[in-house]
């Protein structure tokens, strides 16, 4: 039996040779981008999954929402609580810090730059991390140790065997290496390359201990292991008010001013990656993954809609060869089994053909947008064997039932096929509008982000980007009294135009306080750094009041960065002089500002157009720019070159820089490249957006030009007699086009509304964004229009221009 049916289906199918391959095409595409989609949202929702007890784990932020601001959350947090968590809570039963930062590496004569983590003891017992080699236990319990990933030992030691050998970080002692870690996945929030406790011996350099005694300093991270989920509610209450209960340097008035209603608040580890982009500390946005998610099924949808749409309309056409296996002795469950087999056969033959299509399109998808999505097999058959069956049952229940259930001496009596009459055509013509409404969804979607990707591109920053150079290599703490000679030496390059140093440059704003005017006023954040001469210049920033720093004013450039009691003058943004409540910014030229945590005041010597040092997504952050001639920690080089390729004028600073300082690996990176991630992830999920929107469309037009040759072949007859009756082929033409028209142009009605809202919620986390227009919406419709007619004219235009003798011959 089974062979006779495997027979007969591949006759049938072979038989209708466009309805077959229509429905394989349609239903390969389908399938191949739904399981593309669904591998990138489980790979963003599996973030630190592969951590044990993940779970139990969470990042403790800082929730500020001081008067008359808006409310802010801080991924990074002071250190300031750290020692009272575990004594205050006894239900947390581990706490650990984390500060990063890139650090000079040298083993043997081998040089290189590495994000080193600065860590507790107690890591491995909060990130129960699988290594190697070496002891977890004892890996960081004292100075000169330090853990290093299985990809850092292969890179400087050329096998993963590195236990036991040493390491030199910062250019200080060497360290010896007391574990090596296993890889992390790709999908990792943290970066574990190097690990080392805070009592080593390179800490001693730390420029800065602000975050470790000042609430306003936020440069790490904290992570607790709380075992008994009953607790987290009282601890996230707790935690709102703990920066009263524990205020360090404050006064109850000066943690007020910073915190306002806000407190500490617990972020679960699995929620970090999807949370961080909610707060603008980088991340995937939830939204994002969702659509992606949404994309995969609307194609695979369409996919669905078009076989079941094909399958119920040919339905009909196979009445006389049911008809006469009944009268044969054809059972009606015997007949059920055939036509669902034949269906989920052809499901099962597209299946194939997806599973090269998702294999082939996973690796671009890898390569095109910096994955590394493994093509998971224990998803992959399970999902397909199902798709396979399901769409195959629902495409065959149709025919099956209907048609086994028509009698045998009415359909052989007939002079024409049966037909499901009005019914029928209501159900096809509900499906296609199904297909286009989830077609014109995504391509309404796919074009407002492509606006929107396009406008960040083009989105002022407050500086000229290009020619623009960060060296970060100036950072090591070996240079700290050669900064200025450096920066002088790299002037001189041929084609560099402006050199300067700063520890404020695109992506990089490494100090934020709560500053204020003097007196009883209100409290911001913003971020602060210094500006060594030519600073302005050289980023290409635009002053707005009073004037930029100035040698022949003794008060501008300081030569020790440490602060005295003498008033210093500073430069700020636009929006800080907004946030300290300058009516504009001439008003705020001469006046003096101060931090809250530090009695002296500053004089506000000149304002800037605002710059946007940070990503798009979160909000413009107020400046503050102290001038100063002296060393400065976290610093980098910034050039400005000109007549030269990007290419040339990095191999130019890069050999300089070797010649000048040989023991310090070198790093710089265009700023072009650096602004380029704040809109590469939604410009690449655009780009996926739209080949799935292409995907979903090119099926949905596909099943109608096959619907449309049946449909036009089933009224041939019909329109013979009206062509016999006096209808033109234009009438005919208007006649055809309009019916399929119809359901397309009421998917464009339904989409609207539902596109509307998905691209307004998805609008709302950048902080800069395009206005939602009509535009997108009617130019969707219109070509939605255009290309269901393209579709469906060829067929049309045959019917209207046939003779109607040949029509009325032919016999159905």
């Amino acid at each position: 039996m089974i062979t006779g049916i495997l027979t007969s289906t591949f006759r049938t199918l072979s038989r209708h040779r466009l309805y077959t391959l229509i429905n394989l095409i349609g239903l390969a595409l389908g399938i191949a981008v739904f399981l593309t989609m669904m591998l990138i949202v489980r790979y963003e929702k599996s973030y630190d999954s592969y951590i044990p007890r993940a779970s139990s784990l969470y990042q403790i932020d800082e929730l500020l929402s001081p008067t008359g601001h808006a409310s802010s959350e801080n991924d990074a947090i002071s250190f300031v609580p750290f020692p009272f968590l575990k004594q205050d809570f006894p239900d947390i039963t581990h706490a650990i810090r984390l500060l990063s930062e890139p650090q000079a590496i040298r083993v043997g004569t081998v040089l290189g730059r590495e994000s080193v983590t600065m860590t507790d003891q107690d890591f491995f017992s909060v990130f129960d991390l699988p290594v190697l080699s070496g002891d977890k236990h004892t890996a960081l319990d004292g100075p000169g140790k330090v853990v290093i990933s299985a990809t850092i030992a292969r890179k400087y030691f050329g096998t993963i065997e590195a236990t036991g050998r040493k390491i030199r970080i910062d250019n200080q002692e060497e360290a010896v290496i007391s574990a090596v870690l296993a890889d992390p996945p790709s999908n990792s929030t943290e970066d574990f390359s190097i690990l080392t406790p805070f009592s080593s011996k390179f800490m001693t350099t730390f420029p800065y201990t602000l975050p470790f005694k000042n609430w306003g300093s936020t440069w790490g991270h904290i992570y607790i292991r709380i075992d008994n989920p009953a607790a987290v509610p009282h601890i996230q209450t707790e935690l709102l008010s703990y920066p009263a209960r524990h205020p360090g340097n404050y006064s109850p008035s000066g943690i007020k001013n910073i915190f306002g209603n806000g407190g500490l608040t617990l972020t679960p580890l699995r929620d970090i990656h999807f949370h961080n982009a909610d707060i603008g500390e980088g991340g995937t946005s939830r939204q994002l993954v969702i659509i992606l998610g949404l994309v995969g099924l609307a194609a695979l949808a369409t996919a669905l809609v078009n076989y079941v749409n094909m399958a119920t309309a040919r339905a009909g056409l196979r009445a006389k060869d049911v008809a006469m296996r009944k009268v044969l002795g054809a059972t009606r469950l015997s007949l059920v089994v055939r036509f669902i087999t034949e269906a989920i056969f052809l499901a099962l033959a597209a299946a194939m053909v997806a599973l090269t299509l998702t294999e082939f399109s996973l690796r671009w998808v890898n390569a095109f947008g910096g994955w590394q999505i493994p093509y998971d097999w224990a998803f992959i058959l399970p999902a397909i064997i199902l798709i396979a069956v399901l769409s195959g049952i629902v495409a065959g229940l149709y025919p099956s039932f209907i048609l086994s259930a028509f009698q045998p001496v009415a359909v052989l009596s007939a002079s024409r096929m049966p037909g499901g009459g009005r019914i029928d055509r209501t159900v096809r013509n509900g499906l296609v509008t199904v297909q286009f409404t989830f077609a014109s969804l995504l391509a309404v979607c796919t074009l407002v982000m492509t606006q929107q990707a396009q406008f960040v591109q083009a989105l002022n920053r407050g500086m000229i980007n290009h020619g623009l150079i960060i060296v970060d290599s100036l950072s090591d703490d070996t240079l700290k009294n050669r900064q200025a000679a450096i920066v002088s030496r790299l002037s001189e390059i041929p084609g560099i135009i402006t050199a300067t140093r700063s520890d404020l440059y695109p992506h990089h704003m490494s100090d934020r306080d709560d500053w204020k005017r003097p007196g009883n006023n209100p409290s911001f954040g913003l971020q602060w750094g210094y500006a060594t001469p030519q600073y302005f210049e050289t980023l290409g920033a635009s002053l707005i009041a009073g004037r930029l720093f100035d040698e022949n004013h003794g008060q501008d450039y300081a030569v020790e960065t440490a602060k005295t009691d003498k008033t210093e003058n500073v430069v700020i943004s636009r929006l800080a002089a907004r946030r300290f409540g300058f009516s504009s910014p001439d008003r705020a030229i001469g006046q003096e500002v101060q931090a809250t945590n530090n009695p002296v005041k500053y004089r506000i010597a000149g304002v800037i157009e605002d710059i946007r040092l940070g990503g798009i997504q979160g909000p413009l952050q107020p400046l503050l720019f102290f001038g100063t001639k002296a060393p400065i920690d976290y610093v980098a080089g910034i050039v400005r070159y000109k007549g030269a390729t990007e290419q040339t004028e990095m191999a130019r600073l890069r050999k300089a820089w070797e010649e000048i300082v040989p023991d310090v690996p070198f790093s710089a990176r265009e700023v072009s490249d650096i602004l380029a991630e704040d809109y590469r992830s939604d410009a690449n999920h655009s780009t996926l957006f739209s080949i799935g929107s292409l995907v979903a469309v090119s099926i949905a037009c596909l099943g109608l030009y096959g619907l449309s040759a049946f449909t036009v072949t089933r009224r041939m007859q019909e329109i013979s007699i009206r062509k016999v009756l006096g209808a033109s082929s234009k009438d005919i033409l208007r006649l055809l086009v309009s019916q399929f028209l119809r359901p397309v142009m009421l998917a464009n009605i339904i989409a609207w509304p539902v596109a509307w809202i998905v691209m307004q919620e998805w609008l709302s986390k950048f902080d800069q964004r395009i206005s939602l227009t009509p535009a997108p919406f009617v130019l969707v419709t219109l070509l939605a229009l255009g290309v269901a007619t393209a579709a469906i004219f060829t067929q049309a235009w045959r019917a209207a221009n046939r003779p109607p003798a040949a029509g009325l011959r032919q016999i159905l």
